[in-house]
């Protein structure tokens, strides 16, 4: 008989563990017993799945040995307080970037580098990439692999759903109160996000970066295993409720013909490549609520003749958050424990 796991998914109730429910049932994943465990105020005492209702748990208070697995689909801060207590009963799959120095904590992204999940026995911690850096390693890999690349800069359009419900609701109550000719009461992003774009999503360091753009260039080099690859990056929030888009311009090391790279992106898992150079997805129809990472406008750099320019896009919630903790879960469960 196959074994069951009993999993722990903690964060928000209604955002990102609804998502994940909805992946592991449609994934059919060996559940014994679902916890979700609550980090915030939560009004609701239980979540479907599987037909059933199951109970909400609060994190204060939850029994970190009922679970063989934990996902952790939440902030830094909520990753330093509890995982150094969950990862003495049970195995930790982080995706906060907390561990993103951490040399003893695997990163993995599932077709780049699942054998690293062996790696979790070092310290019962296993950290998967941002949404933005699992699609972007995704649509580069297979050019990495075979041409190399000398630098990367990407323009990253995201949702505010990339904060969480708090950027849903944002979004939602600035909509309703400036079309109904009243000002907004707060502004979640700094600034206004509706009918606005905020070329900032968390807070600056001393140089003017942050987080979030320095956690996709090093978690980029690492996933692809070159140190001296250049990953430059502005990460921007656009008044979309879901999904990620990215621009991406990629310089290789010697010129290739634009068809090795295509051919390249058609072989790639979980890569949807556009059938022409002026085609590209359609965020609401083709990219929200579904598993590709999509790839288009593909073409050459004007100014480079070793440059190429594409267009990624993929649903930071559905794909980037709860698929990924999802693939590299049943790895972990099917092929180690």
């Amino acid at each position: 008989m196959n074994k069951e796991y009993n999993v722990a998914l903690v964060g928000e109730i209604d955002g990102c563990i609804e998502t994940t429910l909805e992946v592991l049932l449609k994934r059919d994943f060996a559940i014994n017993n679902v916890f979700p465990v609550s980090t915030t105020e939560c009004e609701t005492n239980s979540v479907m799945y599987s037909g059933k209702p199951v109970d909400v748990q609060e994190i204060e208070t939850f029994d970190w040995q009922q679970a063989d697995i934990a996902l952790f689909l939440s902030d830094r801060a909520i990753a330093e307080q509890w995982i150094p207590i969950a990862k003495e009963h049970c195995v930790v799959i982080d995706i906060s970037g907390y561990y993103l120095e951490a040399a003893d904590v695997p990163l993995v992204q599932t077709g780049i580098n699942d054998d690293d999940i062996s790696r979790y026995v070092e310290s019962n911690i296993i950290a998967i990439p941002s949404p933005e850096t699992a699609q972007l390693t995704l649509a580069i890999k297979q050019i990495h692999q075979e041409v190399g690349i000398k630098r990367v800069t990407v323009a990253g359009y995201q949702s505010v759903s990339s904060i969480g419900k708090k950027g849903v609701t944002a979004l939602a109550g600035e909509t309703a109160r400036l079309l109904n000719a009243k000002e907004p009461e707060q502004y979640q992003f700094g600034q206004q996000i509706a009918f606005n774009v905020v070329p900032q999503l968390d807070d600056f360091n001393v140089d003017g970066i942050t987080f979030s753009e320095l956690r996709l260039a090093a978690e980029t080099r690492r996933l692809l295993n070159d140190p001296e690859m250049v990953v430059s990056t502005t990460q921007v929030v656009v008044p979309m409720f879901y999904g990620c888009s990215q621009a991406v311009h990629v310089v290789t090391h010697y010129p290739v013909e634009l068809e090795e790279v295509a051919n390249a992106l058609h072989h790639s898992d979980n890569i949807v490549l556009s059938e022409s150079v002026d085609a590209y997805a359609n965020m609401i129809d083709d990219v929200v609520g579904n598993v590709e990472v999509h790839v288009g406008r593909l073409r050459r750099d004007t100014c480079d003749a070793a440059g190429i320019n594409l267009w990624v896009s993929a649903d930071n919630v559905y794909y980037g958050v709860a698929t990924n903790a999802v693939l590299v879960m049943e790895k972990l469960a099917y092929t180690y424990l």
